[in-house]
């Protein structure tokens, strides 16, 4: 059976889709539930009733490398090898990784733990050597396997997603490419024309092997239709994402995407009937109104009333003459503006003069905000 994939938009529920199929399966079914990040596990976890009818684990997408894949076969991978991969060795980037390490201390520190930068790539490794015996262990052990944010997989990762799609396992896959602000390998180049939002057409090319479905979740719960509309300008538009549609429809008097200008800032906080939170794309020395103040990536998860944006130059550019940002900014600048339920502020110099620059994509989608 084809893997199901359901390609999402911020607000459309993902985690809730993976939680209701939890939830409802039979007596004797078997599960794992896979995301990235600890938070994203916690939630899975945190919604998950009490009790189960069926059997179910939830696993970060490391832990599930190593103890599923990595750590079962890899006497096979290195037959005159007593070893055994423990733990895991967290590195920033391979430049921390000793030089000359080849064979098992390629993937491998001095204790035995596998690096994370290179587990995805064991992992293939070891599939490959052993003629799919983990895939076919796995079949063994679960019915189905959820994956959640699966944006955030790259690289060798993707060899595993494949695997896992040829197997017999239901796969039910769900995620938002545009939200691909993190990643489990920045240094693993494989598959590197699918990173970011174009990991959409990697997902298109599976489905069109008859790997996978592609279903759309198109519809937000969390914000209102104007800012909806925006979102969807944010990345580049031959990539053909669905448009979002919106069920949020509250009305409070101050609602869609505003450019303000920076010498307003603090007039308009205060306009609010709540204040907003304060994104910015990097920590720096300037000087801001007191208040919640979050970067890009750390707002990611959250949803507030209303949040206030400090553009950057290539936004700015983005608005007047529709320059496409960079994938890893897009996806940031998309987390940012689809946090707020009523309102989204664009904070900027001269806004005025900008409104009237504003690109035609843009015009009539985007209010000047003045006192």
């Amino acid at each position: 059976m084809p893997a199901e994939v359901r390609l999402a938009v911020a607000g459309s529920g993902k985690t809730s889709e993976i939680v209701r199929k939890i939830s409802e399966q039979q007596q004797g079914t078997t599960s794992l539930a896979l995301t990235f990040t600890q938070f994203a596990q916690s939630e899975i976890e945190a919604r998950l009733p009490s009790t189960l009818a069926s059997e179910h684990e939830t696993m970060g997408w490391y832990a599930f490398l190593v103890r599923h894949i990595v750590r079962p076969f890899f006497p096979l991978l290195y037959p005159d090898k007593d070893l055994i991969p423990r733990g895991l060795c967290f590195i920033d980037s391979l430049g921390q990784i000793p030089k000359g390490r080849g064979g098992w201390k390629y993937y491998l520190n001095d204790q035995h733990q596998p690096y994370n930068l290179r587990l995805a790539l064991l992992a293939k490794q070891v599939i490959k050597k052993t003629n799919g015996a983990p895939i076919e262990r796995l079949q063994r052990i679960y019915d189905n396997i959820y994956i959640d944010e699966f944006q955030d997989l790259v690289g060798n990762d993707l060899e595993v997603v494949a695997a896992l799609m040829d197997s017999e396992i239901n796969l039910f896959m769900t995620g938002d490419v545009r939200q691909s602000v993190l990643e489990t390998s920045r240094s693993d180049r494989l598959n590197e024309d699918y990173r970011g939002v174009k990991q959409v057409d990697w997902f298109r090319a599976k489905r069109d092997a008859g790997l996978c479905t592609l279903v759309p979740s198109d519809t937000t719960t969390r914000f209102n239709q104007a800012i909806a509309d925006f979102s969807d300008l944010i990345h580049d538009p031959t990539l053909e994402l669905p448009p979002t549609s919106s069920t949020q429809m509250e009305v409070t008097g101050h609602d869609g995407v505003f450019l303000v200008d920076e010498s307003q800032l603090a007039e308009y906080l205060e306009s609010l009937p709540r204040r907003a939170t304060i994104l910015w794309s990097q920590k720096s020395q300037r000087q801001l109104p007191q208040g919640e103040l979050l970067t890009f990536g750390t707002a990611k998860g959250i949803t507030r009333e209303r949040v206030a944006i400090l553009t950057t130059g290539p936004i700015v550019s983005l608005l007047k003459s529709r320059k496409l940002l960079k994938h890893s900014s897009a996806s940031g600048f998309y987390v940012a503006v689809t946090r707020a339920r009523y309102s989204v502020a664009l904070v900027t110099k001269g806004a005025a003069k900008l409104h009237a620059q504003l690109h035609a994509d843009f015009k009539g989608k985007i209010n000047l905000w003045s006192s």
